[in-house]
Parts: structure tokens; C-alpha cells; sequence
């Protein structure tokens, strides 16, 4: 699959995660406070889709609860994507925040 397509098919998935988090987990705003997809990479081979994900709060037990609605979130997106080959949904933390923060302590510390 070439690469404007990925590109596209990234964007959406996004969106459609995006959407679920928002829509379908309630009681995710008490328990992160504020839930953030940072980055969608789909395979070459449209093997899987990596979804990361960042929280201001348990950041720890973020991806691990995403992956108990994996079925639901999974589902969606098959029926709302008209391709031949589905990737299969993983989700991953994003902890670019954490070094980046680090990186501005060391910083004021100079």
C-alpha cells in the first residue's frame, strides 16, 4: 500500500479511536482525567495498528485498559473501513511527554 494511503487510513483511525474514547468511556475522565491519541502508525503490511495514547493521571494503566475495550474499539473500526486487510489494534503509551519534561528540568537546572 503506498504511502498517501497509509497516511489517510492513519488519520481516520484516529479519529475513530478518538470518537470511542470519548463517547463510550465514561468513567475515564475521573480515572486519567484527560486522555490524549498522540500518534497512529500502521504497519507496511497493514499487519497492525500502534495507537499511542498519553494521560495526565495513571498513565500506568492507560494502554491496559484501552486493550479491555479492545474488542468493541476493534469492531468499529472493521465495519466503519472498507478495506481488505484490517489491522489488528494495539495500544501503547506515549511517554514522549515524561522526557520531554525531564529535558526542561535538566535544562532549568544549568
Amino acid at each position: 500500500m503506498n504511502q498517501e494511503r497509509i497516511k489517510k487510513l492513519e488519520r481516520v483511525s484516529r479519529e475513530l479511536v478518538s470518537n470511542f474514547i470519548f463517547e463510550e468511556l465514561e468513567d475515564a475522565e475521573l480515572t486519567f482525567w484527560l486522555i490524549t491519541v498522540t500518534s497512529v502508525k500502521i504497519s507496511s503490511d497493514l499487519s497492525y495498528l500502534d495507537i499511542f495514547v498519553s494521560s495526565l493521571l495513571n498513565w500506568d494503566i492507560l494502554p491496559k485498559t484501552l486493550a479491555k475495550h479492545n474488542r468493541e474499539i476493534q469492531w468499529r473500526f472493521n465495519k466503519a473501513l472498507n478495506i481488505r486487510k484490517l489491522p489488528k489494534i494495539r495500544f501503547r503509551y506515549d511517554d514522549s511527554w515524561a522526557v520531554w519534561q525531564e529535558i526542561c528540568d535538566v535544562i532549568k537546572s544549568i
